[in-house]
Formats: C-alpha cells, structure tokens, sequence
C-alpha cells in the first residue's frame, strides 16, 4: 500500500550549518538591490516548485537564468534588464500544445488595498487554467475610485465592482472572417481590491479563493462566456466549478 503524499519540509541553514525548520508555502529572498527571488513550495511533497524572479522596478524586466553544475545541481541566477525590447513571438504551437498565455499585471493599488493582493504567478496559475485558446491578458488590481470610475463610464453603473472584463479585436477580421478567427484573443481584466477582500470576508472564503474565483470568472467572460440568461449561467457557474476544483479550491456558488 502506497503512503500517503505529505507536506514539503523546509529546512533553512546558515553559515555555519545550523539548521532552522520552517513552515511556509511562499519564501520570498530579497537580495537588496532590487533584485528578488520568489519560492513557490508544492502543496505536497512530490509537487512542483515554482521559481520566479521579480523586481522593484516595475518598468524593468527581471529574468531568470539556468545554468546546470551536476546531475543533481542547477545554478539560477536573477538578472535585471532596463529597455528590454521583445521580438515578434514565434509561430503558433501545435493545436495538441496547450494554448500560450501572455500575461501582464498591473498593480494600482496604494496603502492598506496592497495587502494580500496575488502574486503574479498565481494569478498566471489561475487565469491559465481558465484558457481555452492563445490569449494575451493584462489583469490590473485597482482601488475603489479606480473601480467605481471605470465601471460608471463603461457601464453606467455608479459604484465598484468586483472584477470588470474588457475584450479587444472585436468585429469582423481580413476577408470577412470573424475577429475570433481572424485575430489573437487578448483583453484586461481588472479587479477592485477593496470590493473583493469585503466580499471574501462577507461569504466566508478565503482570500485567495475568492481571487481566484474571479480570475477565472474574468477569463470565461473575455472568451465569450456569459450568463445573461438562465442556461448561458448554469454553462458557465460548472465551467467555473470545474476550473476551481482542478486548482484545489471549493464550489464557489455552494
């Protein structure tokens, strides 16, 4: 009989070999020049980890390089670049490839709204897991005036809501073709910090559910989802189920 997945365990040393446990999901190593390196530790022990490089900078691009020492042994180093300029992607994957997501975020938030927002790479996580087809997404967590602004001019509506979508390259593309097939899916979704963390708090979830309940629920509605009638939400509340379960997380209509 198989024993059963345990949690990762974390040790940390220091010079002189000490050992220290420690229980975390995330470390975050902050190098002091601007330069940071964020763990993402596996739900289980035969999980994967997740490494990303991030920055202070928000107009640089940090990068990270692999540089192998031995079977067992990889160097990873993180890098700063300032006027990165970006080639043309490379031709579309196969079809049996999963679909290519690039993904921007934008962080407007200011004081206390900064506190528990998602890191990028779990909002990549969520919104990848929600893709049906190549997309290129900036999803941008903003403030209650940000919030309310936008939802009054784009949709008449005098207060903020939780998550907006906007989809681009709507209409017809070359030779008649609709946008659809014509062009790459790409949109914003953007999420009112303040209005999530009240209704996480109100319908007793977590955090970082209800982030990602929304990340998801965004990602449906910019490729083409929606539940104006009864049959269209019933569709789209078991894709969302479906999704959120895949990711670990709960029935977030139950």
């Amino acid at each position: 009989m198989a024993k059963p997945a345990t949690d990762p365990k974390i040790t940390a040393f220091d010079a002189r070999g000490k050992a220290t446990r420690i229980k975390a999901e995330r470390l975050e190593i902050d190098f002091g020049d601007g330069r940071k390196l964020l763990l993402a530790f596996p739900g289980s022990a035969w999980g994967d980890l997740e490494i990303e490089a991030d920055a202070d900078d928000e107009a640089a691009v940090p990068m990270l390089s692999l540089q192998p020492g031995a079977c067992n042994l990889l160097t990873v180093r993180v890098d700063v670049h300032h006027d990165v300029h970006f080639e043309d992607p490379p031709a579309r994957p196969p079809r049996s490839a999963p679909p290519v997501l690039t993904l921007a975020v934008q962080k407007a938030v200011e004081g206390q709204d900064k506190a528990g927002i998602p890191k990028k790479h779990q909002i990549r996580r969520w919104a990848q897991a929600a893709l049906q087809r190549d997309a290129e997404v900036a999803v941008r967590l903003v403030g209650e005036a940000e919030g309310r602004e936008l939802n009054r001019e784009y949709r008449g509506k005098d207060y903020a809501t939780n998550v907006l979508t906007f989809a681009y390259a709507e209409g017809e593309g070359p030779a008649g073709l609709p946008a659809a097939a014509a062009l790459p899916l790409a949109g914003d979704l953007v999420l009112c910090v303040p209005v999530v963390v009240r209704e996480a708090a109100e319908q007793g979830k977590t955090l970082e559910a209800h982030f990602a309940h929304l990340v998801v629920h965004g990602m449906l509605h910019l490729q083409g989802y929606d539940h104006e009638t009864e049959a269209e939400a019933v569709e789209m509340e078991q894709l969302e189920t479906g999704i959120l379960r895949g990711l670990g997380y709960a029935d977030p209509y139950a």
